[in-house]
């Protein structure tokens, strides 16, 4: 996020013409109905949903409302998913405004204070310590130096909350003959500090992070979630910062299927799965066709999609902070989206961020549905390993 004008900002927000496109059933010829999460999710009150949400902002940058944590409570009712901009026939992007108001208003919100103090004393916004996050590396049959041109950064959700899909990650590497690193005082990108809007902070971690990459010798960067990539490699940009290349997992493996250096079999069992697009991964930075390409890759897979999908997907309701801002309204939202893999007929959701597997698993519990939760990454080291084993 480059530095906010906020006259720009403002004239962004007047741009908003009602219309209400952002809040619900839309153009059928686009293939879904319903576009906020959120709205859907809640009381549905008008500031439940996007148009509701420009005009509290507006009320707030102009002063008509007083600049208070319960006045600000809408703006932080929000994924940032994307989807309304999506939609929106107005020339601005209602997420991105909303990011910005969120930086300028400059309110105390507890928990987003809370997220950037633990991420500049250790290194995560989960308040483990930071000599953890490396903990993940020791459960591996091979070892993983600690510097290296190209290091695998495994963001703090993988390397401490979801360490499976760190492990498997690193398999894919260490089957495809990668020489990769796992840093020993790995950053956070800082995703949340800019979701949240706390930007002076998050610029500072950014350059912080920068710098220990440049120290390390960094030329390549892989990553396994979607926000890190996101972060790391465009809001970085927009920054200034100068980083080294970024690539994103999913990516990089299906170049290595298509020169035949991963070479995924038949897992002896067919499995259907439908794929769910992570915002930051799809709308933010395009990818679509990788994750579906390695899935359709493995002999045995049939990958069927749910009613939204590609840039039309409903996000899992863990982004903009949501999931530490509201964790029940996150889990509701996470929940929805199971259910809407499960009309599929599917036996499992699959993704490529392990922030959205964390949250569809907890919509999944609470939603009392019986459907597997993999990423990518943990679907393709089996199909792997399985011709290992033979």
């Amino acid at each position: 996020m480059a530095q906010i004008d906020i006259d720009e900002l403002h004239e962004e927000m007047l741009q908003c013409r009602r219309c209400g496109l952002c809040r619900e059933a839309v153009y059928e010829a686009k293939g879904f109905n319903g576009i906020c999460p959120v709205w859907e999710n809640t009381s549905g009150f008008e500031t439940d949903a996007m148009r509701g949400k420009i005009m509290v902002a507006l009320a707030l940058v102009e002063g008509r409302l007083e600049k208070t944590a319960e006045n600000a409570e809408a703006l932080f009712q929000c994924t940032l998913c994307g989807n309304c901009t999506q939609i929106c026939p107005a020339e601005f992007e209602p997420n991105r405004v909303i990011e910005q108001v969120r930086a300028i208003l400059d309110v105390p919100i507890k928990v987003r204070d809370s997220l950037a103090d633990n991420i500049f004393e250790k290194d995560n916004p989960y308040d483990e310590p930071a000599d953890k996050k490396r903990e993940w590396t020791r459960e591996l049959d091979f070892s993983i130096p600690t510097t290296g041109e190209t290091i695998y950064f495994a963001g703090c959700t993988a390397a401490l909350r979801n360490p499976r899909v760190a492990r498997n990650t690193a398999r894919i590497l260490h089957i495809a003959g990668i020489d990769f690193a796992v840093m020993e005082n790995e950053p956070c990108c800082g995703s949340v500090m800019m979701r949240t809007g706390k930007m002076d902070k998050a610029v500072e971690n950014a350059q912080e992070a920068a710098k220990r990459f440049k120290e390390a010798g960094v030329q390549r960067i892989i990553v396994s979630c979607a926000g890190c990539f996101k972060t790391l490699k465009k809001d970085y940009e927009e920054l200034g910062i100068e980083m080294p290349e970024v690539v994103h997992v999913v990516d990089l493996a299906k170049e290595l299927i298509e020169q035949g250096r991963l070479q995924p079999t038949d897992m002896d069992e067919e499995m259907t799965i439908t794929y769910h697009d992570p915002c930051h991964l799809g709308r933010e930075m395009n990818v679509y066709d990788s994750p579906r390409d390695i899935l359709t890759a493995i002999p045995g897979v049939t990958l069927v999609e749910m009613e939204t999908h590609h840039d039309k997907a409903k996000c899992c309701g863990a982004g903009g902070g949501l999931r530490s801002y509201d964790s029940d309204l996150s889990k509701r939202i996470a929940a929805s989206r199971v259910k809407e893999a499960e009309a599929t007929g599917a036996d499992i959701i699959a993704t490529a961020c392990p922030f959205c597997e964390t949250n569809l698993s907890s919509g999944a519990e609470l939603a009392g549905i019986q459907l597997g939760t993999l990423d990518v990454v943990d679907i393709l080291v089996k199909a792997l390993e399985s011709k290992t084993k033979k």
